[in-house]
């Protein structure tokens, strides 16, 4: 699975957390299109967006859609 096929299904996980793709975009602060093209895997999302994506799976039913600050964090290998 490459970047954009991870990224994507994290995304397409976190719109069903919260009820929706409208819904997830508002709380990415994105228009639809863009995300669709995300979710599609033809655009690669900035990693602020995955990682919010990843935040929201975290809460799963308990997610409301609120920014808050990312928990998860990107570790490179050394």
């Amino acid at each position: 699975m490459d970047q954009r096929q991870l990224y994507a299904r994290a995304l397409s996980h976190a719109a069903m957390a919260l009820s929706g793709r409208p819904q997830l975009a508002a709380f990415l602060k994105v228009s639809e299109p863009t995300l669709d093209a995300w979710l599609a895997g033809d655009e690669t999302p900035p990693l602020d967006a995955f990682l919010d994506s990843l935040d929201v799976i975290a809460d799963g039913p308990y997610a409301r859609g609120e920014r808050r600050p990312i928990r998860v964090a990107a570790i490179k290998n050394r």
